[in-house]
């Protein structure tokens, strides 16, 4: 499965192709791609790159839910330049994760190359690539491969191989702008402010822990899910602890920004809900 999973990943540059449409976008569906792209260079946790001036959007709906988004731009022929960002979990190395690569592309008659490292703003990563045959015509991919906290980030840029070189400049700065924002705590500068989050988030945490034990105990053959969303829910929780974590929030970081404290937010409430 795991093999499968991952040769999605790395062919995910042109196999997107054959049910992808390329229609243009409308101006209001393009304004909404490209601000759901800026936001999310804003939240914490986030990985983004920077795209080629010019391209757009692919639609998420058209995606494999591994790759989080792609870009395309403007091509002579039916296959156009695009790059893609896709991920996915992983317990060994990178050197282990290279083997399996290169395994995949040998067993499908690709030419694949490890061209050693390369610097990213995300830190070192691997760049190596691949060529390979496909109904539009020989292809090239060039891929950086980045593995942080059992994470295994992949940008694929990808094009025919004799328009590769006209791209090529675009492509290396986008692969070499790939990086990952700091977390929700690490955003905060001030470390005396850091620090009181991290402690109004524990205490919080510890709050709601001891309000799903008391409707456990009184809740029997009841799902673990339900008794966690009726200890989010639970009004004593949520006028005691929650609103107040909320308005600490508003009051004593009001330095950052809306997305990140949306953010913080939703990925508290979905810890304790699920």
């Amino acid at each position: 499965m795991m093999l499968k999973k991952l040769n999605l990943l790395l062919t995910s540059g042109f196999c997107l192709f054959g049910h992808f449409s390329m229609e243009a976008l409308s101006p209001s569906e393009e304004k909404t791609m490209q601000e759901s792209f800026s936001q999310l260079a804003q939240e914490p946790d986030a990985v983004t790159f920077q795209p080629p001036s010019g391209w757009h959007l692919a639609d998420p709906k058209a995606l494999p839910p591994s790759v989080k988004v792609m870009v395309v731009g403007k091509g002579k022929h039916e296959f156009p330049p695009s790059i893609n960002l896709a991920t996915e979990q992983y317990a060994g190395t990178l050197k282990q994760y290279l083997k399996t690569i290169k395994a995949i592309n040998d067993s499908q008659g690709a030419v694949w190359k490890d061209l050693g490292a390369i610097q990213t703003e995300a830190g070192a990563a691997s760049l190596s690539q691949a060529d390979v045959k496909t109904e539009w015509g020989e292809t090239r991919m060039m891929h950086v491969v980045f593995l942080k906290n059992g994470i295994v980030y992949i940008l694929t840029a990808a094009s025919l191989k004799d328009e590769f070189p006209q791209y090529y400049k675009e492509f290396f700065s986008s692969l070499r702008s790939l990086r990952i924002n700091k977390n929700a705590f690490e955003m905060v500068s001030n470390a005396q402010k850091r620090s009181k989050l991290e402690t109004a988030t524990e205490n919080l945490k510890k709050a709601w822990q001891a309000q799903y034990d008391k409707i456990q105990q009184a809740s029997a053959n009841v799902a673990k899910e339900q008794l966690a969303k009726d200890a989010f829910e639970n009004g004593d929780f949520q006028k005691t602890h929650w609103e107040p974590f909320k308005v600490m929030l508003q009051q004593d970081y009001q330095e950052m920004n809306p997305v990140w404290h949306s953010y913080l937010l939703n990925k508290l409430q979905q810890e304790l809900t699920s």
